[in-house]
């Protein structure tokens, strides 16, 4: 019996739903029913009314609920204290700085610290707010700061900094006067090159928007600047593009997604040589980002 197995259980009773319960634990469905059944076999009794088309506890499972929690509690007080102890005795000779520019890049941060509560007491990493990105470079050129989540950018090379590839993403194109026949969900380059373009972060190109530019102009598509379209044109079929990352978990039915190449590169940057700490963590934190991707971006297959 393990706690995963136990969280699992209680979570599916308090929301009424396994699929609702695997989305809170961040594990698909039929992971968290394996959980469940795997718990039955250890208990040897039914937890649920399996075939059942609502969630419905059996006998055994209303008595065991309740205990369920007790031990959820009792284990949870046991691992606190233990941590506290341990840190007492052996507590992190320094924290981790997470330097970012904004606000969307800070609120991943958080997310990620809330789902790597182990990682969080083995490294303390801390969020360290930045004016803009240049100041993020400087910070991790000086090491005030130790690492930073970010796309893919060409001043990370030219500043001599490092980057580590975590996954690839989609541009997200946010329509405007757009017609019925423009696909939904998803377009290939060149349904998105029958519109306009206008990019939402024009002074922060990423380097897949820097080739997705360079072929619209190799076929003849047009991209505008901000503030350079007249009144009279604001009529014409136009897509705003920005980076999957700065509209995380996207309403598909308001906003398509651009698949074209391997899609805008985001990753970890860093000094040119992190120390070994740094490095372990990202090893880490690079595994749960990969694992739980769509949960963090809420993107289509």
């Amino acid at each position: 019996m393990t706690e995963r197995a136990l969280t699992g259980f209680v979570k599916v009773v308090e929301l009424g739903s396994f699929t609702a319960a695997a989305d809170a634990l961040f594990i698909s469905q039929s992971a968290l029913s394996q959980q469940i059944r795997t718990l039955e076999n250890q208990l040897h009794f039914t937890l649920f009314q399996h075939g059942a088309r609502q969630v419905t506890l059996t006998a055994a499972g209303r008595s065991f609920y309740p205990k369920a929690k007790q031990i959820l509690r009792l284990y949870d007080t046991a691992v606190k204290e233990g941590m506290a102890i341990q840190q007492e005795s052996r507590p992190p000779h320094r924290h981790l700085f997470l330097a970012c520019q904004d606000s969307v890049l800070a609120t991943l941060c958080f997310e990620l610290f809330a789902m790597t509560p182990e990682l969080c007491a083995e490294f303390s990493p801390l969020v360290q707010f930045c004016a803009n990105r240049a100041d993020v470079w400087r910070a991790l050129d000086s090491g005030e700061a130790d690492l930073s989540f970010q796309p893919e950018y060409a001043d990370i090379a030219a500043r001599g900094l490092r980057f580590t590839p975590l996954l690839s993403l989609p541009e997200l194109c946010f329509p405007f006067n757009v017609p019925d026949s423009l696909p939904q969900h998803v377009l290939s380059l060149e349904d998105a090159l029958s519109c306009r373009w206008i990019f939402a972060f024009p002074a922060s190109e990423t380097l897949y928007e820097t080739e997705l530019i360079h072929q619209a102009g190799k076929q003849g598509g047009v991209v505008i600047q901000p503030g350079t379209v007249t009144s009279s044109a604001y009529g014409l079929p136009t897509l705003m593009l920005a980076p999957c990352i700065y509209h995380r978990r996207p309403n598909f039915d308001a906003v398509r997604m651009l698949r074209w190449g391997e899609g805008s590169r985001f990753g970890i940057v860093t000094a040119a040589h992190p120390d070994e700490t740094v490095r372990q963590y990202i090893d880490q934190i690079s595994q749960v980002v990969q694992a739980h991707q769509h949960q963090l971006f809420g993107l289509l297959n």
